[in-house]
């Protein structure tokens, strides 16, 4: 049974979201996904030491959909070594039990970020973020010389409140939602609000160590509050990562002038940083869950309005299965009309076929139907090397790589 300010939400104001989110909070409602307790098993496990590959094996195979994503996973770009892996221990053996354990997690938790709803693209994103944080997090912790597996877990923790609050959203709002489409930041307000409590109630009920509870607790705090901090070392690195993941949100890059602006970053830093966004989008690409173009009629995609490519030039892609042609550059965004639908949110690899053949991912903003064919926005995302150059030049004049 609903309760008055849950009713309220089906207005769809900001006004009405918060009371209804605060009521929720209060009341200790909040929905949490699925305890992901085989991962867990699975970490405690390679962290107490006493293991053995074949007892991996077993706690995998023992949850079927953790099973078959990580074979998928293991068989990606980022690990696939020659054949592919066809079974489970062949699985483990190539990403590594210490690997393994982290895979578990972010698998176990990769459904409820990734279940269909009308803010679904919403949740990819927070997701994306949630895994950019925890790969970057790791390897600086590597570099540092402090924990992976907490700096690793830390990471993809401490603002998964953002997806459960979004996911409490449509909930709270399903039977009627908002009178028309609004744009992310009305939704994201709201989850910017309560986010880190909704974080500590998951932290409570699953019992999470204490530097996850405390990471999710204290990452947006001052200075005062972390000074306090039990696991200030692991939190700090938290704070360092999460400005890094909200540039790419915003641009195609990042580089070297972009991470030297963080002023905690040594060298050392930076060089593990810079490694890691080499491989960012592949690792985050090999944990995605796979998903079906749906309409969002709740959100409120960008603006279709791009600079044309200059001259006669003609750019050709392949894109989730179907060809592609750009129709149009923006800031940090290519236009595209093709063959198949792309699901909004998700993060796919674009090859582009001519005029130079190069391969890098992107994020689908926004994608519609155009009579047989459909259109779509994609972001590039994290573009490095090679790919970064020749995105560069594939950009016209008047456009903004």
């Amino acid at each position: 049974m609903t309760t008055p300010q849950e009713r309220a939400a089906r207005f769809g104001t900001e006004t009405d979201l918060d009371r209804a989110m605060a009521d929720l909070v209060a009341r200790d409602a909040v929905e949490l996904p699925p305890y992901p307790a085989v991962a867990f098993r699975i970490m405690r496990l390679v962290r107490g030491g006493d293991y053995g590959m074949d007892e991996l094996g077993r706690l995998v195979s023992s949850d079927q959909a953790l099973a078959t994503d990580l074979l998928r996973a293991a068989n990606s770009p980022v690990y696939q070594r020659g054949t592919p892996v066809a079974s489970i221990p062949q699985a483990a053996a190539r990403v590594g039990a210490e690997e393994l354990s982290r895979l578990a997690l972010a698998l176990g938790l990769g459904p409820a970020a990734g279940a269909r709803g009308p803010l679904a693209p919403l949740r990819r994103h927070a997701w994306h973020d949630a895994l950019a944080s925890a790969a970057m997090c790791r390897d600086l912790a590597r570099a540092r010389h402090l924990s992976v597996d907490d700096a690793f877990t830390c990471g993809l923790l401490h603002d998964f409140g953002r997806v459960i609050a979004i996911a409490a959203i449509e909930r709270l709002a399903a039977g009627a939602g908002p009178s028309r489409a609004m744009p992310a930041a009305f939704w994201g307000s709201v989850v910017d609000r309560y986010h880190v409590e909704v974080g500590k109630i998951l932290a409570r009920r699953w019992d999470l160590p204490d530097v996850v509870g405390e990471c999710i607790a204290l990452h947006h705090g001052d200075e005062a509050s972390l000074s306090a901090a039990k696991e200030r070392q692991i939190i700090e690195i938290v704070r360092t990562v999460d400005p890094l993941v909200g540039l790419l949100a915003e641009r195609t890059s990042l580089g070297p002038a972009e991470l030297a602006a963080i002023t905690r970053l040594s060298e050392e830093d930076t060089d593990a940083l810079e490694r890691t966004l080499q491989v960012l989008p592949p690792f985050i690409a090999s944990l995605e869950q796979p998903a079906l173009p749906e309409a969002h009629a709740w959100l409120e995609g960008p603006s279709r309005k791009a600079v044309r490519p200059a001259g006669d030039g003609r750019v050709f892609l392949h894109v989730g299965g179907g060809d592609f042609e750009a129709i149009g550059f923006g800031p940090h965004q290519l236009h595209v009309r093709g063959t198949v639908p792309l699901p909004e949110g998700l993060l796919v690899e674009v090859e582009a076929l001519q005029p130079r053949t190069f391969s890098f991912h992107a994020r689908v903003l926004l994608s519609w139907a155009e009579g047989r064919r459909f259109g779509a926005v994609l972001m590039p995302f994290a573009l490095t090397g090679p790919a970064l150059l020749h995105w560069r030049a594939l950009v016209p004049a008047g456009g903004e790589a």
